[in-house]
């Protein structure tokens, strides 16, 4: 984080004196304020090049090359800017005028290698300035063939602006054809610019500059980032630029005419037309976009070349879904107060405003929008004469801002030059995203009574290119056949030939496998249970368990997991919610069955009309009590088939998920879903009657029936792992008998954890395939895993919620899956995929949007719950008639290589400081470090909360190897990872509102049963987090004072003399409380940036001695006499008056 500029207070009469240059270079002068903070940001990075101010000339003719030199010399000599330069003095910018002098011209003959001018234009071009020696203008002339030049100008933005570019290239014409024509020219005498800078620091001290103040302030006040998501992954290479340019064909006049219908300006339909394009792009309703204003409301400065112009920051309001005519309306509001308050320096708006810094971001504002208009000096006055002159590209590869977009008119067209970070965004984004403000602004210009989320911004073609990506293969039609017939033909292929099922208590065969259940389900009918009904089956995961499901399916039912490690309450809520008049369980755990909750009311609502009466609105009061059936052991052969086996449209099972409320949902999965399900993961995962696939999931998730059923129909072998069993022990056993899996399907965060010492597992040797779901894989983990394995095993990372019957998408992951976070995949047989907007309208390729999926894989939706179920469960514009799509809740994106990636839950988002967060955007940058196995991210307190988990053998940022089990020395927590290192990693990476105010360091992160992350379990952080040094008490009377400060206002217990305020939890708003309270205690003032340089208690207590010091040198004896006798007054020598 940076702190703001630390040079004069704008205004003090100490500021407008010349400083007196050191080593007799003569007196300098102030800077306007828009120039120091121009000086503070290179002083940030000298190296960065993204303030230069390029214009190249295509120049075709016969160049007088001395008439051309002649023009620069007078020109710069007319204009002093362009003779400044800005040294400092004790830490203080000044501006330097150089006396006039002969402008060098760097002159290249390119004749015979005219390939070398792009290269040596973009390295012109991209060169950064020094501004302390100069000269801030660079003249380089080419000459790439007998009768054409390149001529390259290259400003500092501190010396000029936009329509300075306009007056140099002017001017230089003009004087170039009179010194042809053997004329002299006579131009007025001009307003010094430093004499503007001295205006300007004075209008910034007085009540006007405050009124503009205070307006900002008001306007501002909680405006969050705006959340442009980058499709590119950081590199470390830094920031560059890149531009896109689309024409407008003959929307201009369109844009004049809504104008003058709306009495407004084109620059405020354009503005209204870019905030659209942001709101849709990025789903907020309230961000801020700056604009440059000229700045020369006088008629004197329009022809002074110099750095005039200013930045305004207006905040977009597009929340309630207005029309396009009432945004303009809020825009023109938005406009005219802001140019009324436009002469109000950025630097100490942001000061006032609290804002953090941080190297290559921009505060208060992540894009820039320049619409040129006719009041702009004309640039095709300056056509050089004789010669045919016209503006070429200078390769200038650098971007001030996230995204910029240039506009200007040509003709009736209009040109939009969109500019862009390429460490952020790439190339086929920049095209779609003209391409959309293109689109947006037709749609607005056309219709501006259309509301704003309703206004077109995708093209059919790209409607259709996403419909396409989204699109999974063709699957068999699915009413064709229910699983259980496909189960039945498969029982009739194997018999007694192969092995179904084994657990720990022995095996069935197919054969026997089908007719135990076969005669359960004789029982279950015989129980009273009807077409449609469910049946419970508490029972642990094994052969009775199948054997149970499939007896449910034999008599026509679906059924009910219900796990016996449950909590009896939350079994009895599952079994009311869902209607079980019978469950098969254990004898000896008959008396635990749940009997319905009595004080679960019957929920009657509806069920769809397309499908069979659903479990949960079946008939029975609550609390009555389900009749209870043991499971049967394998019968003899023969025994008769019920003939009543499942339809498609029946249900196939419920599995409940947790409710907002507080109470389970149970999603009730149709057999036609299941079987389309079933059957592409055969064909995808390459499942043969030669595999042996582990059942390693517990039957209340989901994740069981893509480990059961597939297996099943390809004549598999399915091996039940013990539940009271790990993985690791279960492939010791099975290794010992020669034998083991060659498929397994593990929940992500399990498997991250084995992945942390993959030699302690006895992986088997036929392993071939390995599914994963449930948590976002991490890149680390898949580095640990092909270092181990290397391609001999395929991995796949599968999506997918309850409600879409098991899996939606699926992604194989190779070796590049390794370096960055992995994507959720494809969309599976049978499924449409859609990113969408709140509407349900479909999002760009790059674009954050709700997950929605559609086709053969969606559920009847929430048992008894029609309300739930119609707001979850939404028509589908893209499937046959009457087909639904589930919203998923999901926030994801296309990825440029056409996969989905998976950025995290809509409702996770959260503020922090009004900065919207993305927890996992965070989680994702924490294993991104070195050292770091496993990461969480939370919110306590409204602050951000990391956790971590070390890489087994790693040191991590700071460290070097593990030290000794509990060493805590120099920062370091046992796995060897320095907290105050990890933060320091974070900040270099991400902005400030996205790095953790504490980091946590476990032994591993808290698990729930089906092997997600336990959030709430998670600790509290401590109230002084683990930083680099140890603890050291404050040894001065200052360290005390600032310590004290410190603590009270972060909110800890203490702060030690070498305690860093920023890696205790301090940000950008706490640093102004610190001063405040400083000036408070002391009488001091502290410039704010003081806190951003010296950061620990030690240096900042320094500090804040040598100001005061400072101050006290200051005094004159009179102001000394005076201090002193307030000092001595009658209350400080302990007598009071009456």
């Amino acid at each position: 984080m940076i702190g703001t500029s630390g040079g004069a207070t704008a205004g003090t009469d100490d500021a407008l004196e010349p400083a007196m240059a050191a080593g007799g270079e003569g007196a300098g002068l102030p800077l306007s304020p828009a120039q120091e903070r121009l000086w503070f940001l290179h002083q940030l990075d000298p190296d960065d090049a993204s303030y230069n101010i390029p214009l190249v000339l295509r120049l075709t003719g016969a160049l007088h090359e001395p008439a051309l030199r002649s023009a620069f010399d007078a020109t710069v000599a007319r204009h002093e800017a362009l003779r400044t330069r800005f040294p400092d003095r004790d830490g203080r910018p000044v501006a330097l005028v150089e006396p006039p002098a002969p402008v060098p011209v760097e002159s290249v003959d390119l004749r015979r290698r005219p390939g070398g001018a792009t290269r040596l234009l973009a390295d012109r071009t991209n060169a950064a300035f020094d501004l302390a020696r100069g000269p801030l203008l660079r003249v380089t002339l080419l000459r790439t063939d007998d009768d054409e030049h390149l001529l390259c100008l290259v400003l500092h933005h501190i010396v000029a602006d936009g329509w300075s570019l306009n007056l140099l290239r002017a001017e230089l014409a003009t004087r170039y054809a009179a010194h042809l024509d053997g004329r002299t020219v006579e131009l007025p005498e001009l307003l010094p610019y430093t004499e503007y800078a001295c205006r300007e620091r004075e209008f910034a001290a007085g009540p006007e500059a405050d009124a503009a103040v205070a307006h900002w302030r008001e306007r501002l006040a909680g405006a969050p980032v705006l959340d442009l998501r980058p499709t590119v992954t950081p590199s470390g290479e830094g920031p560059g630029g890149a531009f896109h340019t689309r024409r407008l064909t003959g929307a201009g006049p369109a844009v004049d005419a809504l104008a003058r219908q709306k009495r407004c300006t084109p620059f405020m339909v354009l503005l209204a037309a870019y905030q659209v394009l942001l709101h849709r792009w990025t789903r907020q309703d309230d961000f801020c976009v700056g604009v440059p204003a000229a700045g020369r409301s006088e008629s004197e400065l329009e022809q002074v070349i110099g750095y005039f112009s200013s930045t305004l920051v207006l905040r977009a309001e597009l929340a309630g879904a207005p029309s396009f005519a009432e945004l303009l309306r809020r825009v023109r509001r938005s406009v005219l107060a802001g140019f009324t308050h436009d002469r109000v320096p950025f630097e100490r708006l942001i000061d006032e405003l609290g804002v953090e810094r941080r190297l290559g971001g921009s505060p208060l504002f992540q894009t820039l929008l320049t619409v040129h208009t006719q009041d702009e000096p004309d640039a095709h006055a300056g056509e050089f004469a004789g010669l045919g002159c016209a503006e070429a590209d200078g390769g200038h590869a650098a971007s001030k801002f996230e995204v910029m977009l240039d506009l200007r008119r040509e003709g009736d067209d209009l040109i939009a030059v969109f500019g862009y970070r390429t460490d952020l965004f790439d190339a086929p984004w920049a095209t779609r995203f003209a391409r959309h403000f293109e689109t947006l602004l037709r749609g607005a210009l056309a219709d501006p009574d259309a509301p704003v989320p309703g206004l077109p911004l995708l093209t059919g073609a790209e409607e259709d290119e996403l419909l396409a990506l989204g699109t999974g293969c063709a699957v068999p039609e699915a009413d064709a056949e229910a699983l259980p017939a496909a189960l039945e033909r498969a029982v009739r292929t194997y018999g007694d030939d192969r092995t179904a099922v084994r657990d720990a208590a022995g095996a069935l065969t197919y054969r026997e496998l089908w007719e135990a259940a076969g005669a359960l389900a004789v029982r279950l009918r015989g129980a009273g249970v009807r077409d449609g009904d469910t049946v419970g089956v508490r029972l642990p995961r094994g052969t009775r368990a199948i054997t149970a499901m499939l007896a449910a399916w034999r008599a026509g039912a679906a059924y009910l997991p219900l796990d016996p490690a449950y909590p009896p309450a939350r079994l009895d809520l599952m079994v009311a919610d869902t209607g079980v008049r019978v469950v098969v369980a254990d004898p000896d755990a008959a008396e635990d069955v749940p009997a319905g909750d009595p004080e679960c009311p019957r929920v009657e609502e509806e069920h769809p009309a397309d499908g069979p009466e659903l479990p949960g609105a079946a008939t029975g009061g609550p609390g009555d009590a389900p009749v209870v059936l043991a499971p049967e052991a394998p019968g003899p052969a023969g025994v008769p088939d019920p003939g009543w086996a499942a339809g498609p449209g029946h249900p196939a099972y419920v599995i409940h998920t947790s409710g907002s409320t507080g109470r389970p949902k149970g999603v009730v999965v149709p057999h036609r879903a299941l079987a389309a399900r079933v059957g592409w993961m055969r064909e995808h995962y390459g499942l043969t009657a030669d595999d042996e696939v582990l059942q390693f999931a517990s039957l209340s998730f989901d994740t069981h029936a893509e480990e059961i059923f597939p297996a099943l129909i390809a004549g598999a072998r399915l091996v039940v792992a013990d539940p009271g069993s790990t993985l690791p022990d279960h492939l010791h056993l099975t290794a010992g008998r020669g034998t083991g899996p060659t498929v397994l399907d593990l929940p992500t965060p399990y498997w991250h954890e084995l992945a942390d010492d993959l030699d302690a597992v006895t992986w088997p040797p036929g392993l071939r395939l390995l599914i994963l779901g449930a948590d976002q894989v991490q890149p680390g983990a898949v580095a640990a895993w092909r270092a181990r394995f290397g391609d001999t095993v395929r991995v796949v990372n599968s999506y997918g919620p309850t409600e879409t019957t098991v899996i939606a998408a699926t992604a194989d992951l190779g070796r590049a899956d390794a370096l960055h976070r992995p994507p959720i995949g494809s969309p599976v047989g049978g499924t449409v995929l859609t990113v969408c907007d709140p509407l349900g309208r479909l999002m760009p390729q790059g674009a954050a949007g709700e997950l929605l999926v559609g086709g053969a894989g969606v559920t009847y939706g929430y048992g008894g719950r029609a309300g739930a179920t119609a707001r979850a469960f939404v028509p589908d514009p893209y499937g046959p008639p009457g087909s639904r799509r589930y919203r998923t809740g999901d926030l994801v994106r296309w990825r440029t290589d056409g996969r989905l990636e998976f950025l995290g839950r809509i409702d996770d988002q959260v503020k922090v400081r009004g900065f919207r967060v993305e927890p996992g955007e965070v989680e994702a940058a924490l294993l991104a470090l070195d050292g770091v196995g496993r990461a969480a991210v939370t919110v306590r307190d409204e602050a951000l909360v990391g956790y971590v988990v070390p890489e087994r053998g790693g040191g991590g940022p700071g460290g070097a190897g593990t030290p000794p089990a509990g060493d805590t020395s120099a920062g370091h927590v046992p796995g060897g990872v320095s907290t105050s290192a990890l933060r320091a990693a974070l900040a270099a990476r991400l902005p400030a509102h996205l790095v953790p105010n504490s980091l946590v360091v476990l032994d591993t992160l808290p698990l729930t049963p089906n092997g997600k992350v336990d959030r709430p379990a998670l600790p509290a952080p401590e109230r002084r987090p683990d930083l680099g040094p140890g603890y050291v008490v404050p040894r001065t009377d200052a360290e005390a004072l600032v310590g004290e400060v410190w603590t009270e206002v972060l909110g800890l217990d203490r702060a030690g003399a070498l305690d860093d305020f920023f890696d205790l939890g301090g940000h950008s708003l706490l640093a102004t409380r610190v001063v405040a309270r400083i000036r408070a205690a002391a009488g001091v003032t502290v410039p704010l940036r003081t806190l951003f340089v010296h950061r620990t208690v030690e240096t900042f207590a320094v500090a804040v001695e040598d100001l005061l010091l400072a101050e006290i040198e200051a005094l004159t004896d009179e102001d000394a006499e005076r201090l002193l006798a307030a000092e001595s007054g009658p209350e400080r020598n302990g007598t009071t008056t009456a």
